[in-house]
């Protein structure tokens, strides 16, 4: 049975296992300022932005072999403007 979610709140929330796996292996590398929000918009506006039915198992596999540096250019662009 396919679970289905009611708000993107909801899946973010469903998707936080995973994401906390490629938080680790981020760290482990020595990116330490990637967040949830960060991998959740990255992928939301890059990879799944024209993607229609992905399933949650796609979203993991996304979050998880999504390469790191694309995560940590994303963010250093998100947070120039910050300065």
């Amino acid at each position: 049975m396919m679970q289905e979610y009611k708000s993107q709140k909801e899946l973010f929330q469903g998707l936080i296992p995973a994401m906390n796996v490629k938080l680790t292996m981020l760290k482990k590398c020595g990116y330490f300022d990637i967040s949830y929000e960060d991998i959740w918009n990255y992928l939301r506006d890059n990879k799944w932005k024209n993607s229609v039915d992905l399933t949650l198992g796609e979203m993991v596999n996304d979050i998880i072999h999504t390469d790191n540096m694309d995560y940590v250019k994303n963010n250093k662009g998100n947070n120039e403007g910050d300065r």
